[in-house]
């Protein structure tokens, strides 16, 4: 399977930043599954590389058409951040991991943040109605090829948007909930669900990274764009950063493909007459 190109930016340019890229790409075998790019300063990666005592070994690149199968690439930069997004919204590169700064990173609009860890995938979301359930649904059937997924809804409150479910069961959504944050994931609760939607950003988000094990990552849902981001400042987060963003891609090129050419409906639903008939005054 061909690789594809995943745009890194550099991050703090102190040792943070590149001490996490570097390590990350010191092993060889780190290189397999595709051509990253650190979007950065070459200098200061080479500084970085020499106080830190790495040997990670990297190649500069003017574009990304340069990249080298089995080599870790930088393409020298100022707005490490601006011109990595850039490529990536021209289709110079595939997807894109924003190493952590001290400034938040700016998602793209329309998108939503989720966080996502071996157990956990949970969308933080303004207003959790009828359009963010769906929106999620679509994530975790095209992003992470997760058929009739079951969503869990957590918040201390019934919103009246979700009160009534007969619209959910009519389009064939399995919704569940609402939980209380707290008691969801102290009970563990979160193992029968493949997502998980809440508006109670701060609570979630906390809970989350009390949760966190081994990993936990970003990823910004809803667009076209594929944006990870490592929840933590750790290794392991940033590969999976990088291996959640490839999956991504090869499961959205291969849900796409599959409904590029669909059959006729050989059958009668005889749902659509009822419905049809509802709708008659």
């Amino acid at each position: 399977m061909e690789k594809i190109k995943i745009g890194i930016t550099q991050g703090n340019t102190d040792r943070t930043g590149y001490n996490l890229i570097l390590t990350a790409f010191e092993e060889p075998v780190s290189l397999e599954l595709s051509h990253p790019i650190i979007y950065g300063d070459k200098e200061t990666a080479i500084q970085q590389r020499r106080i830190l005592n790495l040997t990670t070994n990297f190649i500069t690149i003017n574009s990304t058409d340069e990249v080298q199968d089995g080599r870790l690439s930088l393409l020298q930069c100022q707005e490490s951040e601006q011109k990595a997004l850039q490529d990536l919204q021209s289709g110079k590169t595939d997807a894109l991991v924003i190493t952590p700064t001290r400034e938040p990173f700016s998602a793209p609009v329309g998108s939503t943040e989720m966080l996502i860890n071996e157990d956990v995938r949970m969308a933080l979301v303004d207003k959790v109605d009828e359009n963010a359930i769906e929106a999620l649904r679509l994530t975790l059937e095209r992003d992470f090829d997760c058929q009739h997924p079951r969503i869990a809804i957590l918040t201390n409150q019934v919103p009246t948007e979700i009160a009534e479910k007969e619209t959910f069961e009519e389009r064939h959504l399995h919704i569940y909930g609402p939980y209380p944050i707290k008691e969801f994931f102290e009970e563990e609760k979160y193992m029968f669900f493949d997502g998980i939607i809440t508006s109670d950003k701060q609570e979630a988000t906390e809970a989350f990274g009390a949760l966190v094990y081994e990993y936990g990552i970003r990823f910004y849902a809803g667009s076209n764009l594929i944006i990870t981001s490592p929840f933590q400042f750790e290794i392991t987060s940033l590969n999976h950063a990088m291996y959640i963003a490839t999956d991504i891609y090869r499961n959205r090129d291969s849900y796409d493909h599959e409904r590029e050419n669909p059959l006729p409906k050989l059958f009668h639903d005889k749902r659509e007459d009822r419905n049809n008939n509802n709708q008659v005054e």
